[in-house]
């Protein structure tokens, strides 16, 4: 695996955070992702951006005065949690489109596709269920929240770090599929199969591959040493591990490690190497606000 530098640009704020996302990919169009500011910005400037993944360009962006926690996209908005307010942004341009005055503190968040958000905390003890048209919230007691995921048209799977919940808004019934061991990171494939970093803390070193969000008898993938967080591959050969400052390349058939790079000089985004896909890595550098985009080639 050979990693080379596609670009650099210098952001106009700070983008890093405790509670600031991470950058996310458009999930329908690879060629662009979104960033909000981050701490150390003046509220009066904050906005959420959306970039050029070819050349870190700024395509558009709306002035929020608040970090943006997390976002969902669909195919002509998307909604953007702030800590006080939920806005509904068009999609290509990011104008707004409506103002919600509620905010739950949301690291997650999940769209039922007409009028309800769910909303959760990393650390929260509540889903909170959000109604677009009334604008009221309706809580549900629960744990720890490591994702929101959609099951079918009237299902969420809700990732509490020791099992899988399913909620069924039309019901409002949440109930516990299945307990699993402690996990820090999660990922589901596209056959239904649930990766699991197994483990308590900010570093693990076994992942967990289990035949379905229901459960079954796991498959254990040694990593060999501490992570911090994984992606899948799009085919679901590989998991790219992230380290503070290094991604390594982790064959899941050969059950070990093929690759790594280490980013030298670089200082990460949040606490490792950001992968937006099989292609591309996204590092940061606090001092000079500087977003750097590296190509993955093989």
């Amino acid at each position: 695996m050979e990693v080379c530098k596609k670009w650099t640009v210098q952001m106009k704020n700070n983008i890093s955070g405790g509670a600031v996302m991470p950058p996310v990919l458009d999930p329908f169009d690879s060629s662009v992702f979104y960033v909000s500011d981050g701490w150390y910005s003046y509220y009066s400037s904050i906005r959420l951006r959306r970039l050029s993944v070819e050349t870190g360009e700024e395509l558009s962006n709306v002035l929020t005065r608040d970090c943006v926690r997390c976002i969902h996209v669909e195919e002509d908005r998307l909604f953007a949690v702030l800590n006080k307010r939920i806005l509904e942004l068009d999609r290509n341009d990011l104008h707004i489109l409506r103002t919600y005055k509620k905010g739950a503190y949301a690291d997650y968040v999940g769209f039922d596709g007409r009028d309800k958000l769910l909303l959760m905390n990393r650390n929260g003890n509540f889903l909170n269920i959000f109604d677009l048209q009334s604008e009221t919230v309706r809580k549900k007691k629960a744990a720890a929240c490591f994702g929101i995921w959609r099951g079918d048209e009237n299902t969420f799977l809700i990732l509490d770090g020791s099992g899988v919940l399913e909620y069924e808004p039309a019901a409002n019934k949440l109930k516990r599929l299945i307990d699993t061991p402690p996990y820090i990171d999660c990922a589901r494939g596209a056959l239904g199969q649930l990766y699991l970093l197994e483990g308590e803390g900010e570093a693990s070193s076994r992942l967990l591959l289990y035949p379905s969000v229901l459960g079954g008898t796991p498959q254990e993938l040694p990593l060999g040493q501490p992570v911090r967080g994984f992606k899948l591959s799009s085919d679901e050969t590989r998991a790219f591990l992230f380290q503070k400052d290094r991604v390594l390349v982790y064959s899941i058939p050969e059950k070990r490690v093929t690759a790594q790079h280490i980013f030298e000089h670089e200082s990460s985004l949040l606490d490792g190497n950001y992968i937006l896909n099989d292609r591309t890595i996204l590092t940061y550098q606090r001092e000079g606000n500087e977003l750097t985009c590296w190509k993955i080639t093989e």
